[in-house]
């Protein structure tokens, strides 16, 4: 394995603790000032102004054009990021962390397994095959596992 890869593989692995991490956090915060959408609202004010600066000191003015060729679906994904963080803050007091990740997580796998079998959303295409299918009832026998001990 390439340096390379490795080095993405060790991104991959913090981006999935921060991932672990920034919902939760988000739920504190909803129910500490009961309401999600506040919650919600400074999630994506405080990452709005995040990106925004990393933008700026990246300039791509190419990039920034091209988004007028991009497909409008493409635009969905923002409010599928609303409705996920916001559901998410909105879950966490009620159903606790563990339970919103394992049955979210699960989830996410199928349907990303799924998009990659049919290269669906313009993904790259891997074939469903006995192992990622018995590995995807596994995970969900061990999500109904979790959320029902």
């Amino acid at each position: 394995m390439s340096t390379q890869v490795v080095l993405y593989y060790m991104l991959a692995v913090v981006v999935g603790i921060l991932g672990g991490i920034h919902i939760p956090i988000n739920g504190a915060l909803g129910t500490r000032i009961q309401s999600t959408l506040v919650a919600t609202f400074t999630f994506y004010g405080i990452a709005f102004i995040c990106i925004g600066v990393a933008c700026l000191l990246t300039w791509n003015k190419e990039a920034f054009f091209a988004l007028k060729t991009a497909p409008r679906w493409y635009f969905l994904a923002g409010v599928i990021s609303v409705v996920v963080v916001g559901s998410s803050t909105f879950l966490i007091p009620r159903l606790g962390a563990v339970n919103l990740f394992v049955v979210v997580l699960s989830l996410q796998l199928i349907a990303r397994t799924v998009i990659s079998h049919f290269g669906w959303l313009e993904s790259p295409i891997s074939p469903l095959t006995p192992w990622k299918i018995l590995g995807a009832v596994l995970l969900m026998i061990g999500a109904v596992l979790v959320v029902r001990s």
